[in-house]
């Protein structure tokens, strides 16, 4: 949930925005109301989930009203940015999915994240989410449930945007829209300047959206790639009086800007994990009081037992760092240690009234003449920048409140001695004078007055460059849509990221007087879109907009772009492949997103054929309602959708199928050379391999018969016709009667890459005499790494898998004539000694094992 609340700083109005919390990250359930206390929390079951995949839908209709020169187009691609946000999350298993536009005038089977936008919001809200949870929530944990399944999750957005000023192209608007995803993934707010926290305290921005903890918190729900196995994490208790303290808010904080938090249990216990190795400091806090019209402190949804009673927050105690002082300065760092916890890290807190200051927000003001009150600032190194902040308790009677002390944590920057002061409207100011640092670096503030504590764990951030800015964008687009833009301004370099709307372009060329030649994702004639540029160090050019508008470009190009889909009925149950025909479409590899308005359609593969031509497999729930839905196809910016497009049947009792993707007998991957051995999984098949007999049943792939046989569960094993060429190739399963069996398609790859050598730093080969060891760096030679047509991959889309590490190279040069390259990686400093595989993948093509040994 956000929350609008309205601040003054001279006669500007500055929005901000509170969200609603839980605590653990999570809604979480206990068995009992007595010790040991074990969080349940809530989440997808990922079982439940095509390839741990949620579709999230989009209400068709659309607000109804924006504000001026907004599009609902601009709105759907920040929507996939903050969506895709998430995704970015390699330590977690779960992923959002574009599932299209949808009326939702009926309920899908499978689970869903439903985006909508209207009235049902209370008055002064900016978003919030429903999460669905099961009616039953005591039998699966009485029988030792590890999480209570989550059922669908709704985010409401108000259908008048222009209420508290809501432009799709706002960074804080783009905000909103992470955190909510982030509470329909199952998610609650924390108190650490992340994007979960609420937006009033939090640091992070549309450049650098997630921070530490809210990474630890949907990784720890949803672990992946052997997380948390790299992390740490620190136990203790919180006690008041001789009992513990529920609710209690404890926090991991380094000088570097990481800050990871948990709350207690009822009985006090509580464990901080997902803490990146390393030296911290750690306070415990309360919540915040209610604000009006809120049910809990903070609007922390507290904790139940399987009878729905809550364990409601403690908040009357003093905060404090570990040690029991309130000066950073005297306590003890901890060690944070990978696969180790530490432990014993133990509060005695003071009984209090309640927290003495809370809800700090913090401004600078930058810009030409510093006229831009920017939140959270980015303060340049080396410089001074006045910083003022509004908060509960910070101020008695338009004076700094007797006895406020105000200090950076660490030796990123300083507060100027004597600066601290009153400023305006309840708000005080200070000057911070922040040191060199070569990267972003979100910095913390401490805050102490009548013996009470108060840390903000990002004030401010310290950053080695200026804030990036736009001075002009002008470019061309050809016939068939595609955009050239240079895009000129200051603080703009190779790493600058630059956004049209919610779709980001790509790097042609820096040029030699600093700008930027980009080119634009698609879009149609006409199309008028935000341009913004983010920087690598959390910065972007919208900080300093206020309330003015982006710069734009206008693209030129085809109109009315328009689909047409060549299977007007699917089958519940079955996979099959869709084709689509675009007109005056430019659907582009990596950019085109489908989805068919219900979570009961799962798109699998995709296939950009030509700009105006898609081949997809698909998957149909046997669950699904009997109905129609509506086709969405999104490329870059350019959206086109296709009403009652797909009927959907109800499942047939007797209907065989082919299950997508189809495998590689050799590596598993959903791809194979032409020549290769495939496996089909199949359903509905009316024998079992002990009795079957395929006499009379015919497998075509690409129109050419092949012969096949029947493996174990139902699976068809056939080889692919040697010569197919590569792409997407057209597979029929027809058997003896004749009955219909959805065609599916299959991946047809350019052969394998092969690694011929592996050579030391020295260039010498690694061999027995020669060992590797753990951690140096070493150089591939491959051959056929290019496709078909001569292209090399990008390093960040090769995955080098070394002694079981997995590795993105960090320089690739093209060797030979015959799609040859070398590869340097940096071995894993993990790595175990002895003779060790090294693997490359591109997509699905996988080489074969090179050996090297590891001393």
């Amino acid at each position: 949930m956000r929350r609008a609340i309205r601040l003054a700083i001279l006669l500007a109005a500055v929005a901000a925005l509170s969200p609603i919390a839980s605590a653990y990250y999570y809604w979480v359930y206990f068995a009992g109301r007595t010790a040991p206390f074990t969080p349940v929390p809530a989440r997808y079951d990922l079982t439940a989930l095509s390839n741990s995949t949620i579709p999230y839908l989009i209400q068709s209709s659309g607000p109804a009203v924006m504000v001026k020169g907004d599009t609902f187009n601009a709105l759907i691609s920040q929507i996939r940015l903050a969506a895709g946000t998430w995704n970015t999350v390699s330590t977690s298993a779960i992923k959002l999915s574009f599932g299209g536009l949808s009326p939702m005038t009926q309920p899908d089977s499978a689970p869903e994240v439903d985006v909508v936008f209207d009235d049902d919001i209370p008055p002064g809200l900016l978003a919030y989410t429903q999460v669905t949870m099961p009616q039953d929530i005591a039998d699966p944990i009485a029988n030792g449930a590890a999480f209570i399944p989550m059922i669908n999750s709704r985010i409401h957005f108000w259908n008048d945007l222009t209420m508290n000023g809501q432009a799709s192209y706002s960074d804080g608007f783009f905000l909103t829209i992470v955190h909510e995803f982030g509470h329909a993934l199952g998610l609650q707010h924390t108190l650490t300047s992340s994007v979960m926290s609420t937006q009033i305290t939090s640091a992070v921005t549309k450049s650098i959206p997630l921070a530490a903890d809210d990474i630890a918190g949907i990784s720890l729900l949803y672990p992946a790639n052997g997380y948390p196995a790299g992390t740490g994490s620190i136990t203790g208790t919180v006690g008041l009086l001789g009992a513990g303290v529920n609710l209690a808010s404890v926090v991991a904080l380094s000088t570097s800007g990481t800050a990871v938090s948990a709350f207690s249990n009822p009985d006090g216990s509580y464990q901080i994990a997902g803490i990146p190795p390393g030296q911290y400091y750690v306070y415990v806090h309360p919540l915040p009081p209610p604000a009006q019209g809120e049910a809990y402190p903070d609007n922390v949804v507290p904790p139940q037992d399987i009878n729905g009673v809550p364990f409601d927050a403690m908040t009357g105690f003093l905060s404090q760092f570990y040690g029991g002082t309130t000066d950073w300065t005297q306590t003890t760092q901890i060690t944070v240690v990978a696969g180790q916890p530490t432990a014993g890290i133990n509060f005695q807190v003071q009984p209090s009234a309640g927290p003495a200051i809370y809800g700090v927000t913090t401004y600078g003001y930058l810009g030409l003449g510093g006229q831009i009150a920017v939140g959270t600032p980015p303060l340049q190194s080396g410089t001074g920048t006045n910083v003022v902040f509004y908060g509960s308790g910070i101020e008695v009677n338009n004076k700094v409140a007797p006895g406020l002390n105000v200090s950076v944590i660490g030796g990123t920057a300083q507060v100027r001695t004597g600066s601290l002061g009153y400023y305006a409207s309840g708000y005080l100011k200070m000057i911070v004078d922040a040191n060199a640092v070569s990267n972003y670096t979100p910095t913390a503030l401490a805050m102490t007055v009548n013996g009470d504590l108060y840390v903000l764990p990002a004030a401010f951030s310290v950053v080695p460059s200026a804030v990036p800015t736009i001075s002009a964008v002008s470019g061309t687009t050809d016939a068939n849509g595609n955009a050239l833009v240079n895009v000129a301004g200051t603080s703009l370099n190779a790493n600058t990221k630059i956004l049209f709307d919610g779709a980001p372009a790509s790097l042609v060329q820096v040029n030699p007087d600093g700008s930027l030649l980009v080119a634009a994702p698609p879009a149609s004639n006409g199309y008028h879109a935000s341009v913004e540029v983010l920087s690598p160090d959390s910065q972007t050019s919208g900080q300093l907009l206020g309330s003015a508008a982006p710069p734009a470009f206008i693209f030129g190009g085809p109109a009315s772009p328009a689909i047409s889909v060549n299977v007007p009925t699917v089958t519940a149950g079955t996979d099959t492949m869709v084709q689509i025909t675009g007109y005056n479409t430019n659907f582009v590899s990596g950019q085109t997103v489908i989805g068919f308005g219900s979570s009961d359609i799962t798109v699998n593969q995709v296939w950009v054929v030509s700009p105006s031509l898609l081949q997809m497999n698909i998957s149909v729930s046997p669950a699904a309602q009997a109905g129609s839905t509506t086709l969405s196809v999104a490329s870059g910016l350019q959206l086109t959708t296709l009403s009652a497009a797909v009927q959907i049947a109800a499942a047939n009792p007797g209907q065989i199928t082919m299950r997508t993707p189809i495998l590689s007998q050799l590596t598993g991957l959903a791809g194979v050379p032409a020549g290769g051995t495939i496996l089909i999984n199949t359903g509905g098949l009316p024998f079992t391999a002990s009795s079957s007999t395929l006499t009379g049943w015919v497998l075509t792939i690409a129109n050419q018969p092949t012969s096949f046989s029947l493996g174990n569960n139902a699976q068809l094993i056939a080889q692919v016709p040697v010569g197919l060429t590569t792409g997407p190739q057209l597979v029929q399963l027809t058997p003896a009667n004749g009955a219909s069996i959805p065609p599916v398609l299959v991946e047809v790859d350019s052969p394998a890459p092969i690694i011929t050598g592996i050579v030391n730093a020295a260039g010498v080969a690694i061999g027995p005499s020669t060992p590797a060891h753990a951690g140096d760096t070493v150089t591939l030679a491959i051959t056929g790494l290019a496709d078909a047509f001569g292209n090399y991959p990008a390093t960040a889309a090769i995955d080098v898998n070394a002694a079981g590490f997995d590795l993105t190279p960090a320089l690739l040069a093209p060797a030979g004539g015959d799609g040859g390259a070398t590869l340097q990686v940096t071995l894993s400093s993990n790595s175990m000694s002895g003779p060790q595989p090294v693997t490359v993948r591109v997509g699905t093509r996988l080489s074969a094992a090179y050996t090297i040994q590891i001393q």
